[in-house]
């Protein structure tokens, strides 16, 4: 199975089971976009389905010419995850406090994907969605303003500030697993 131009336009002509078919393609991709962007992932399932039916409801204002359909839907699930994460986040003005430490450099501390994206998912939600747009996707810093209504000026802060967390998070983890 494959997305093509006549399964997208039956989804538009509100076609269950083209919807069906459409929905079991893009699901296992736009399931890992989710888990990547949301700080608690435990709401993935809420958030794959309010894309959905954004994806479903705006299928007719797609334009293939712009973007590959996967893309498009990527940046729906990508821009409710991070309306989910502001709309759950207890606290979203965490301020960063870094710690001036060495960096141990005898040892290298190789982590898993799991472990890697455990400890990404402790950053403070500012620096986490501008690190994943920028490093992850690949978005450019006046991109990242759009998508997060800040400027871009904060979003080279944070995404500075995203790397500094990373470096104190990572020593320590290294300083622990050398005990």
């Amino acid at each position: 199975m494959q997305i093509t131009k006549s399964l997208i336009q039956s989804c538009a002509n509100q076609n269950r089971a083209a919807q069906k078919e459409l929905y079991l393609l893009l699901l296992p991709y736009l399931r890992a976009v989710a888990t990547r962007y949301l700080k608690d992932t435990s709401y993935t399932k809420d958030v794959l389905q309010e894309s959905f039916v954004k994806l479903f409801n705006n299928i007719k204002k797609y334009d293939p010419n712009k973007a590959p359909l996967k893309n498009w839907a990527a940046r729906m699930v990508i821009n409710t995850s991070i309306n989910y994460n502001d709309r759950v986040s207890i606290d979203n003005t965490e301020e960063l406090i870094i710690e001036i430490h060495e960096t141990p450099t005898t040892e290298v501390v190789d982590l898993s994907d799991s472990e890697l994206m455990c400890l990404l998912k402790q950053m403070p939600s500012g620096y986490f969605e501008v690190f994943n747009l920028s490093v992850i996707d690949g978005y450019s810093h006046k991109e990242i303003s759009l998508v997060l209504g800040i400027a871009e000026a904060l979003s080279r802060k944070k995404l500075s500030r995203a790397k500094s967390w990373i470096q104190n998070a990572y020593a320590k983890s290294c300083l622990n697993q050398q005990k």
